[in-house]
């Protein structure tokens, strides 16, 4: 699929339009568009299925400093890692929702949900907040863990952002799936990751 940056890009050349602002590009690549490795945007390598999930710490949107991946998985619980373009576009948005519409599902799996975004602390906590969310988020500004999760997507002047991809890491750290294609299907993306989640727990 041709990403959104390209199309934009094109735009503003061909038509002469003034280009849009890192905060609006945000917005429309959160509502709509999976981004992709397309010029001029270039996005990193996905991590091995099967192995230790890259190492993080990162601040959390809950005011309570880092969390790294050594503290989500010391309580021996399944972690579904998944990361977003950015808080409070309509996309972002009605995933955050049907996470926490299924939120005693994934209690019941023993697992838990946590978002990640280069957004900043303040922008993530407010999201949580206004949403009602009873899970957190971390704020991944520079896109250091995005590019270590293969999730970050590069765009000349308008920096490094998270592609909508989720991640499930079992309690003893290992990455064991990775969903790449969210954009598409988003409304239906909680069931898909409580059905794997399901499906691994008893394989």
């Amino acid at each position: 699929m041709r990403s959104l940056c390209l199309f934009l890009l094109l735009t503003v050349c061909v038509r002469g339009l003034s280009v849009p602002s890192r905060r609006d590009f945000v917005s429309q690549v959160g509502s709509s568009v999976v981004l992709t490795s397309a010029l001029p945007a270039t996005a990193s390598t996905l991590p091995q299925t099967g192995a230790k999930a890259p190492d993080f710490n990162l601040p959390n949107s809950r005011g309570e400093g880092a969390t790294s991946l050594n503290s989500l998985t010391q309580d021996g619980k399944w972690t579904v890692l998944y990361f977003y373009p950015g808080a409070f576009t309509s996309g972002c948005t009605l995933e955050a929702r049907a996470f926490q519409a299924d939120i005693t599902k994934y209690q019941k799996l023993n697992s838990q949900i946590v978002g990640v975004s280069v957004d900043p602390v303040e922008k993530n906590a407010n999201f949580c907040s206004s949403e009602g969310l009873d899970f957190y988020m971390l704020s991944d500004q520079g896109g250091i863990t995005s590019k270590a999760y293969g999730s970050a997507v590069s765009i000349p002047g308008f920096g490094t952002f998270s592609n909508r991809q989720t991640y499930i890491i079992d309690p003893k750290g290992n990455l064991r799936w990775v969903f790449t294609d969210v954009e598409s299907h988003i409304p239906r993306h909680s069931q898909e990751v409580l059905e794997k989640i399901e499906e691994l727990k008893s394989a």
